[in-house]
């Protein structure tokens, strides 16, 4: 893979295009440390969740991540 498509990949992942999942398969399974690196080396963000239904989002995380007790 060249250097333009692993910046193209990088950058559709840090617009939030495709998941980091994806964007680790495609780069040959490279784990998430190396991807935070990779990001920073060419000044790119973290991918954001959308404004619209972000709320909703987080609590649905939040409940499953940390269950109530019986």
């Amino acid at each position: 893979m060249g250097e333009s498509e692993k910046l193209a990949l990088l950058e559709r992942y840090s617009r939030g295009e495709i998941s980091a999942v994806e964007l680790r398969r495609r780069l040959g399974g490279i784990s998430y440390g190396e991807v935070l690196i990779e990001l920073a080396a060419r000044d790119l963000p973290l991918p954001r969740a959308p404004q619209a239904g972000r709320e909703d989002r987080l609590a649905l995380a939040r409940e499953m991540l940390f269950p109530k007790g019986p």
